[in-house]
């Protein structure tokens, strides 16, 4: 049976920007948010996933509900309150496909979520994915630092992509701390090449220190650059299918999308997880499934929408 991929934190709507030739902008409403990508990606991949978290009792929040259902996901513990408002998000691209963002996230459903409202044996024996999102203040901060830890006593693999958006923290606010503590309580952490250098330069020391930690695996992604993977005793590099960018939304979410799936349906736990990183063939297998899907991803546009199905890849 497989592994239940759990994702936790935000899930918001991507207003994005159309082209206009003249007048005033108009934007799309796209379900999304970091870890609700990576929930719909495993389902649509025909994974086991859930989604933990908390939207607003509004028309957004219904939609991300409704839309996640439809994709396959486990709702039930996929929460909405009266007492804020689902988080925004509006997007634009370059002639590249690469994002710029506004968040209105001020005080938002997302934020409010508190430990005590998930279930004591939810995060069991499953693989527990987040990001830093949900690191941004102090409140929410401890919530998913103890998630993480429920989630590891739990004997779940904790999966940590940093997708590190510096908008989202307060002026003067050290984003490297929260970060690094995160990295630490996790098993599996992707970091992208420009995040790794905005929050701690070119320290080559970095990947030693979070393997000797007990990180398992250490992915670093650089768009359509090799892919970097590093674990204790070894490593490899990776090069990416190459794809023309439409849009590159999503693209690192539906890569671990890809990676979590394939731990899932092999049915990989804890205890087994570092012995399966050392297995180059089947860490390698993995890391080439995720990179087309990531490779698919961008090559269209939107979030959801724009995450492969499991008949794309030949599943």
């Amino acid at each position: 049976m497989s592994v239940k991929v759990i994702a936790f934190g935000e899930a918001l709507i991507d207003m994005l920007a159309k082209p206009a030739q003249s007048g005033p902008a108009s934007f799309v409403a796209h379900p999304g948010g970091a870890p609700a990508n990576v929930a719909v990606g495993v389902a649509k991949l025909g994974g086991n996933a859930s989604f933990l978290g908390q939207v607003g009792q509004d028309m957004f929040g219904d939609t991300l509900v409704q839309t996640m259902q439809q994709f396959g996901v486990d709702t039930s513990q996929f929460l909405q309150t009266a007492e804020a408002m689902t988080a925004l998000a509006f997007v634009s691209l370059d002639a590249d496909g690469e994002r710029s963002f506004a968040f209105y996230r001020d005080g938002s459903a997302d934020l409010l979520y508190r430990a005590e409202q998930c279930p004591e044996t939810f995060l069991q024996g499953a693989v527990f994915h987040s990001c830093s999102n949900t690191l941004t203040e102090a409140a929410i901060r401890a919530q998913h630092l103890a998630l993480m830890a429920r989630a590891r006593a739990g004997g779940s693999i904790v999966s940590f992509d940093v997708n590190y958006r510096h908008n989202l923290w307060a002026e003067g606010a050290d984003a490297r701390e929260p970060i690094w503590q995160a990295m630490l309580a996790s098993d599996l952490v992707k970091i992208s090449r420009e995040e790794l250098e905005a929050l701690y330069g070119k320290d080559p020391s970095l990947v030693g220190k979070l393997l000797e930690a007990g990180v398992e695996l250490l992915l670093i992604t650089d768009g359509g650059e090799p892919l970097e993977a590093h674990w204790s005793g070894g490593s490899l590099r990776l090069v990416p299918p190459v794809t023309k960018v439409l849009d590159s939304t999503a693209a690192g979410d539906s890569f671990v999308s890809g990676l979590l799936y394939q731990l899932s349906v092999q049915s990989v736990s804890h205890g087994a997880f570092g012995a399966w990183v050392r297995d180059e063939a089947k860490l390698t297998a993995a890391l080439e499934f995720a990179s087309r899907c990531g490779a698919l991803t961008v090559s269209r546009y939107g979030a959801f929408e724009a995450l492969p199905m499991g008949s794309e890849l030949g599943l």
